[in-house]
């Protein structure tokens, strides 16, 4: 049916129904190309908003790794001299009481 030659005026239609119909009133090759536009530009913005994502994921777990490097490297090597300390005064002390 070629909706065209049909006075649709005094239809209530929503901005949907408008756009449904002056898409499907365009030329296939014209659709096609509409079409592929559209995608395009579609999937150039999730493209854009999934690499912020990702950017953004990645940023953290390098931040994460660093983090922890410098809590636990420091922190390790404070209590292994701690522990060493304690140690050669537990030591010097068993052998000075004998």
């Amino acid at each position: 049916m070629d909706l065209n030659n049909i006075d649709l005026s005094n239809l209530d239609l929503s901005a949907l129904d408008r756009v449904a119909l002056w898409y499907g009133g365009l030329p296939a090759s014209v659709q096609t190309a509409l079409t592929l536009a559209v995608g395009a530009v579609v999937a150039y913005v999730a493209f854009k908003i999934v690499a912020k994502i990702i950017k953004g994921v990645i940023t953290s777990i390098i931040v994460a790794v660093l983090a922890f490097l410098l809590t636990t490297v420091p922190g390790n090597m404070i209590l292994s001299h701690a522990y060493d300390r304690v140690e050669q005064q537990v030591t010097t002390s068993l052998s000075q009481s004998r």
